[in-house]
């Protein structure tokens, strides 16, 4: 704290104490102590004061403003609503009043009034604070989504968010409105993750313009999840903006069948019926889609659509006019969707009835009795008593949070993995923070087999914190590592095993995971080949050598590996890597040419290649290196960066800034990104934009600093580490993370 501002608030609470003697202080006193408080750090204070303040000037705008906010800091939001209230009454032309107060509603699960005081906000213009401006816009996409409201959310999203990495929680938002769930994240059963998850990442391609990948991604999730409702009319709606309308109407069709009850597939069906010139087809859907949904004006427009296709305007007037006169959309949510993707909580708080029975119980047993059996039995390992028991004990008070854990462990230990998900479902929904919990639900899951939400759920209490013994730790990095590996994230995968791999021998199991890793192998340990098993432990063996730096040991283990098996994929790459790390470039650069001829649809060789020449001072060398690893990886946010930084060393100022412009885009949270970004603005003489970055690569730089005293600097393979992130974090704060 500033010794001056506290010295200030100090001395601003004695002339209070001799005020208060002679009289009541004025509003300039208490205004100016207020102020003096909240710059010294002492909010209590601060907040008493405007509190004082504003009862003798209840017009002070700046004062409700201050007091809003910092009750809003403080996650006390229902204490910030009438604040913010006062504060838009006041000055309603102000768009940041309207947003802390939609964000406070939101917090409070006033979801009504959050909508309209958000969408208020928006009409007003962006706030001056764009951070602020950010977290209202995501929030106000879900309630739009929550409301039904899919393709307005949609558009706000894409137009907000659209440029650049799709934060995880914007994915799932995206996702939502792929799907058509008019549900907030955090009321979606942990079960979906996965799908939405997936349908986000497609929908952000979308947003993106990418219609290649999101056409390619509906294939693989429709084969995934066959039975879901609107995958089809969304994978129709994109083949039918490629032109493959053909193809589009059968996806339709489909629909159609799987969604009986919704006018919006036989909508796109008459739409795509005119295009293909089959009018009595396209009149018949639209026919179907009024019967089906009479309150529609899109119904009733797909109609008049129709009608004018088969050449009767009068008709097609007529359904126009209706279309006309209906009331602006209330938009309403799909019951359906809301009982498919809901969380059907049972540890809620109990209700009279079941207060009612807490104490006899419907079969005579009271709650206190049955609690004890169930710890007895589980304390005797009488496993089946003690389930039965926790079960009939939490039907009387489901809000027992220590009975739904103990029931979830029992049904983990014996293996009943499915009971184990729901009891975990509904111990989450009451401690959605409780990391542990997460780790256990993905174990579980991998048990079944659903590894996809097992690497979210897993992710998930990585991130909020494993708990427990050091060996049930173990475990839950060890799967974790094991799902990334599957998914592509090798090195993530390397980052979650270090602590087994650096402090300790790693054991077989774990060598495994770390050879797969470091092939690149995107399988499962028990998806390993016989024929390949040597290989992929001995890798594992070299990985953990080259976690602990004895890099002199991991290459005499390199190169009897690379005799004995020349052919395999990113084995040349692995070891050029190694070798990169110790400076021996002319070694490395022989291991990535030797890479190339085995994986020539890589980019990852020409990445190091690229890299290598520019530590040489061989800019001219770089450079097609960079360019062929860009028409690899289009995505490739290493790949626009070399290219960048090459252009700029050669002179290119135009084509540097271009490049490394599509590289912050892509990984804004590189401080080297922006570090050249910088040099390169300033080269054009951009000098706001230089300074604009040279500003936030030292703040990126700083925080890069921080992560890496407290991890420990990972050399070998540290470099284009994924984000991993989960996506149920539905309500950030403006600071420090932004969707």
């Amino acid at each position: 704290m500033c010794v001056g501002l506290f010295a200030q608030c100090f001395f601003a609470r004695a002339v209070l104490s001799q005020a208060t003697a002679q009289g009541p202080p004025s509003f300039e006193e208490l205004a100016k102590w207020a102020a003096a408080a909240r710059e010294a750090g002492k909010t209590e204070e601060a907040i008493q004061d405007y509190k004082r303040a504003l009862e003798i000037r209840p017009d002070w705008s700046e004062g409700w403003w201050y007091l809003g906010t910092m009750e809003y800091d403080m996650d006390r939001y229902l204490e910030a609503i009438p604040a913010f209230q006062k504060l838009v009454q006041l000055s309603p032309g102000t768009p940041m009043g309207w947003d802390f107060l939609g964000l406070c509603e939101f917090e409070t699960k006033d979801y009504a009034n959050s909508l309209e005081h958000l969408e208020k906000a928006q009409t007003l213009g962006e706030a001056d604070d764009p951070e602020i401006a950010r977290v209202s816009q995501y929030h106000l996409a879900l309630l739009m989504i929550r409301s039904g409201e899919f393709e307005d959310a949609t558009n706000l999203l894409a137009a907000k968010f659209g440029q650049g990495t799709t934060s995880p929680q914007v994915k799932v938002a995206l996702g939502l409105a792929l799907l058509r769930i008019p549900l907030l994240p955090g009321e979606i059963d942990p079960s979906g993750d996965a799908l939405v998850g997936a349908s986000g990442e497609i929908a952000a391609n979308m947003v993106k313009g990418d219609s290649g990948k999101a056409l390619d991604g509906f294939r693989g999730l429709i084969a995934d999840y066959p039975e879901t409702p609107y995958l089809r009319y969304a994978y129709g709606r994109e083949l039918a903006a490629a032109g493959r309308v053909e193809e589009a109407l059968h996806l339709e069709q489909e629909e159609s069948r799987l969604s009986p009850t919704s006018a919006l597939p036989l909508i796109e069906i008459s739409r795509l019926e005119i295009e293909l010139g089959h009018a009595q087809k396209a009149l018949a859907a639209a026919k179907e889609a009024v019967g089906v949904d009479p309150n529609s004006a899109a119904a009733h427009t797909a109609l008049g659509n129709a009608w004018k296709a088969a050449g009767e305007k009068d008709k097609a007037s007529r359904e126009f006019d209706v279309a006309r006169k209906m009331p602006a959309g209330k938009f309403v949510r799909e019951e359906r969707m809301m009982r498919l993707y809901a969380l059907h909580n049972e540890a809620g708080t109990p209700d009279k009835t079941q207060m009612a029975t807490a104490t006899t119980g419907n079969s005579g047993e009271s709650f206190e009795k049955l609690s004890h059996e169930a710890t007895e039995s589980q304390n005797a390992g009488d496993t089946e008593r003690a389930i039965q028991s926790y079960k009939k004990a939490l039907q009387l008070r489901p809000d027992w949070d220590e009975g739904r854990w103990n029931l979830a462990m029992l049904c983990y230990s014996a293996a009943r993995y499915p009971q184990a998900i729901e009891e975990l479902k509904n111990f989450i929904a009451r401690n959605p923070n409780f990391g542990t919990a997460w780790a256990v639900m993905g174990l579980s899951e991998f048990e079944t087999g659903d590894y996809k939400n097992a690497l979210i759920h897993l992710g998930h209490g990585e991130e909020l914190g494993f708990g427990g013994a050091p060996e049930s730790v173990r475990i839950a990095r060890y799967h974790l590592a094991m799902l990334l590996n599957q998914d592509g994230q090798f090195e993530r995968a390397v980052q979650v095993l270090a602590p087994e791999s650096v402090s300790t021998p790693p054991t077989k199991e774990i060598q495994i995971v770390l050879g797969l890793a470091l092939l690149r192998m995107a399988r499962l340990p028990a998806q390993v080949e016989p024929a390949k098993s040597m290989l992929v432990q001995t890798a594992g063996e070299i990985s953990a050598l080259l976690q602990q730096s004895k890099y002199d040991a991991a290459f005499l283990r390199f190169e009897p590996l690379l005799k004995e098996f020349p052919a395999t994929p990113f084995l040349h790459y692995a070891y050029g890597t190694a070798l990169m790390a110790l400076s021996q470039y002319d070694d490395a650069e022989k291991q990535m040419r030797e890479e190339i001829k085995i994986s020539p649809n890589s980019e990852l060789p020409y990445l190091r290649l690229a890299s290598m020449a520019l530590k040489r001072h061989q800019p001219g060398e770089a450079l097609p290196l960079a360019q062929r690893a860009v028409q690899l990886a289009a995505s490739s946010a290493e790949g626009h960066y070399l290219l960048g930084r090459t252009s700029l060393e050669l002179g290119k100022d135009e084509d540097a800034i271009r490049e490394l412009e599509m590289a912050s885009r892509l990984e804004p949270g590189s401080p080297e990104v922006h570090f050249n970004l910088a040099k390169a603005y300033a080269r054009a003489k951009l000098v706001d934009r230089a300074e604009q970055e040279r500003a936030t690569f030292v703040r990126l730089n700083a925080l890069a600093e921080q992560r890496r005293s407290q991890s420990g600097n990972q050399a070998y393979g540290a470099h284009n580490a994924a984000d991993y992130s989960a996506p149920r974090q539905e309500a950030e704060k403006p600071a420090p993370q932004r969707p």
